[in-house]
């Protein structure tokens, strides 16, 4: 009991901090998460296209950096305003260019977009380098919190004396349209998400019914998450079951990736090639971010104390 206790005031600490703004390790910490996710997709699945145009290094190339940054800014705070901000600003960058060049080459294969719903499974992930933005925004918007507190300490800023120290949420950015900024965000990168899985999908002809969960819970998502910047009974109650079924799905959706790279020929003793070109098995993680995102949003939703 004294552990669940424990873990129970841990928990409304943790949610004190977030509402305050004090998170900045934790979201450099899902920055560099989502960047290594991002980056290891985007090597294997332009191996596929053996990296013909250059740009196909571009997200590659900025993992490590990211990485080095997000784990800077989990010692030295100053970080995540620093170098962070700036590789976020590739990674937005790299992400809309990223997009441009996988519309053009849907539009060079043969019959460009007179057969656009055949193209567009087949030919290059059409939502893909969007995702990787999301490694963008993450990061820019952990450039704006302030680094977390030890409990001792966060128990003196929240006391009823010391209101105006907190009240202050981030690096000129308030409370509320931070909040509003993350919950739009979770909408825009779960409708990604949901379209990608889609057109993965619909590449396997959607020949199990899981295939079929990351597209219905997409929009409920980006519905509540649009809702949730307004309504505090969404933000508290159906977005943070929504976020975890996301999450929950994402993890489900990795290991079922795994399951189906086991099963082709040769299974993991021929690991390097059916990774490449069996189901992409860092995709579903994604799914895990946008759920990411949607607590954050949830619990900063409210009047912080």
């Amino acid at each position: 009991m004294t552990n669940w206790k424990r873990i129970a005031t841990e928990a409304r600490l943790a949610r004190k901090e977030i509402r305050q703004g004090r998170f900045e390790r934790s979201m450099a910490l899902v920055t560099g998460f989502a960047a290594l996710v991002s980056g290891v997709e985007a090597y294997l699945q332009h191996q596929r296209g053996a990296f013909k145009d250059p740009f196909m290094w571009t997200p590659v190339a900025l993992t490590p950096p990211t990485l080095l940054a997000a784990a800077a800014a989990l010692v030295k705070p100053k970080a995540a305003r620093g170098p962070l901000r700036l590789l976020s600003f590739a990674w937005l960058a790299d992400g809309v260019i990223g997009t441009a060049l996988h519309v053009r080459g849907i539009g060079r294969l043969a019959g460009g977009f007179k057969l656009g719903q055949y193209n567009i499974v087949i030919g290059p992930p059409i939502f893909a380098p969007l995702l990787t933005a999301m490694v963008g925004v993450l990061g820019f918007c952990g450039s704006l919190l302030r680094p977390e507190v030890t409990p001792s300490r966060l128990a003196s800023l929240i006391t009823p004396g010391t209101s105006k120290r907190s009240s202050s949420f981030g690096t000129g950015v308030s409370r509320e349209r931070f909040q509003q900024v993350m919950a739009l965000t979770t909408a825009a990168f779960g409708a990604l998400a949901g379209g990608e899985a889609y057109f993965e999908h619909l590449r396997g002809s959607f020949n199990q019914r899981w295939m079929w969960t990351p597209v219905w819970l997409t929009p409920p998502t980006v519905i509540a998450a649009v809702a949730a910047m307004r309504s505090a009974r969404m933000a508290a109650r159906v977005l943070p079951a929504l976020s975890i079924a996301a999450f929950a799905d994402g993890m489900i959706g990795f290991l079922l990736h795994l399951r189906g790279i086991r099963r082709m020929p040769g299974h993991f003793t021929n690991l390097r090639f059916n990774v490449v070109m069996g189901p992409p098995i860092f995709a579903p993680l994604l799914l895990c971010s946008v759920g990411l995102l949607g607590l954050i949003a949830s619990l900063l939703k409210g009047k912080a104390h």
